[in-house]
């Protein structure tokens, strides 16, 4: 039961990310091991559009919108911690 408690919290201590692109692959490959020491950096490329408050929806809609309307080629929304409420929309243009 100890261990199903600490790979429960490992799992909880990792960031989310959603990621789509026009077309291109992005990879989820870019999101963090549990192991990793190291604070959690976007893809090359990418930069910091915007923030949400809520449901990663909002993130999601706001990158999905970016790329219908030719403002960026690929999006990713990342969860900002395992308990705050904030979405960050990561673009590549």
């Amino acid at each position: 039961m100890p261990c199903a408690i600490l790979v429960g919290m490992l799992a909880l201590s990792v960031p989310q990310a959603f990621a789509a692109s026009d077309g291109n692959p992005v990879s989820a490959a870019h999101q963090p091991a549990a192991s990793s020491a190291k604070p959690w950096t976007p893809p090359e490329g990418f930069v910091r559009e915007a923030s949400f408050y809520g449901m990663a929806a909002s993130c999601e809609s706001a990158g999905s919108n970016g790329i219908a309307e030719g403002k960026w080629s690929a999006y990713l929304c990342v969860s900002v911690g395992p308990f705050s409420p904030f979405y960050y929309l990561y673009v590549k243009r």
